[in-house]
């Protein structure tokens, strides 16, 4: 097969050229070809990908979650979609974790050799596709506004201080949300997550649901906006694992229009997507990944 990798230089603590030739060493004692790019600028892998998904089998990916969001944005607007696969060297690395990857070269390399790639859906929010989470309200600007030299310098710590500190304001924002064509439900939030998996932020959340990979299918808890203590309610959620509390919603469906306030950030994949009122949409096994035959057991069931 024919490999790209496609890899981000400042993804994370640590700079990824220092494994380029352990990477290359093992491609040249297989029967598979690698071309090596390295990112130049933001949204540079998205062109990329877009330009070379012609030409290649599969993508291998160097990054954390917003490197591998970027490529993946180049495939879904390619006519022909490769696969692709992860070697994370980002600092939370949710998406290499729900698909079973871990940070051995040696091993991930050994998945991408040996195993066949499984269909997996994509998300989109407006016009921005994603792969496993959006959100907006509390904790939602924590993944993207922290500078990249406390991440250099503190690494997955220097999220966890923006998050105390953004635990500090006062989020109340009104929610009209249409699911399943016809039904129509109004809440005031303080915060929204959605999710396709059960991990967020480097958390397992194994109470929020028993989602699928490939069920078409997209899940949304929306944390209501009570009078008191709801920062620790919020909080005692995620520490029991995602578990629902008595007065959220959570929402199952493949398309939500959500009508919201203009000022409202929305992020995907840990990354800033938009502004304002959204709609999310599924697209069921739109792109083949590579996963631990663990994980496709679990979270890619066949027919």
């Amino acid at each position: 097969m024919k490999f790209l990798l496609l890899y981000n230089p400042v993804s994370g603590r640590t700079n990824f050229k220092t494994h380029l030739y352990e990477i290359e060493s093992i491609f040249s004692k297989s029967n598979h070809s690698l071309q090596i790019y390295e990112s130049k600028r933001a949204h540079d892998l998205e062109n990329v990908a877009l330009n070379e998904s012609a030409n290649y089998d599969v993508f291998l990916v160097a990054g954390g979650d917003g490197t591998l969001n970027e490529v993946l944005n180049g495939i879904m607007r390619a006519e022909k979609k490769p696969s692709l696969a992860i070697l994370p060297s980002g600092t939370a690395n949710d998406t290499a974790a729900i698909l079973g990857i871990n940070k051995s070269i040696k091993r991930s390399l050994n998945i991408y050799f040996n195993e066949k790639p499984v269909m997996m859906d994509v998300n989109k929010i407006n016009d921005q596709y994603f792969i496993y989470t959006a959100s907006s309200g509390l904790l939602t600007r924590v993944s993207y506004d922290v500078s990249r030299r406390h991440i250099k310098k503190y690494g997955y710590i220097a999220y966890m201080i923006a998050a105390v500190k953004d635990l500090s304001h006062d989020y109340r924002y009104p929610l009209r949300v249409k699911y399943d064509n016809d039904k129509v439900v109004s809440i005031e939030c303080a915060m929204v997550l959605g999710l396709s998996s059960n991990r967020v932020g480097g958390m397992r959340l194994n109470n929020f649901s028993q989602s699928k990979l490939n069920d078409g299918l997209f899940e949304l808890r929306f944390f209501k906006r009570v009078k008191s203590f709801w920062r620790f309610r919020l909080l005692s959620s995620f520490i029991r694992g995602g578990k629902k509390l008595r007065e959220d919603l959570h929402l199952v469906s493949k398309r939500f229009e959500i009508e919201t306030s203009s000022n409202v950030d929305w992020n995907a994949d840990g990354e800033f997507a938009c502004k304002g009122s959204v709609v999310i949409e599924t697209y069921k096994e739109a792109v083949s990944v590579f996963a631990s035959r663990k994980v496709k057991k679990k979270c890619f069931p066949q027919k």
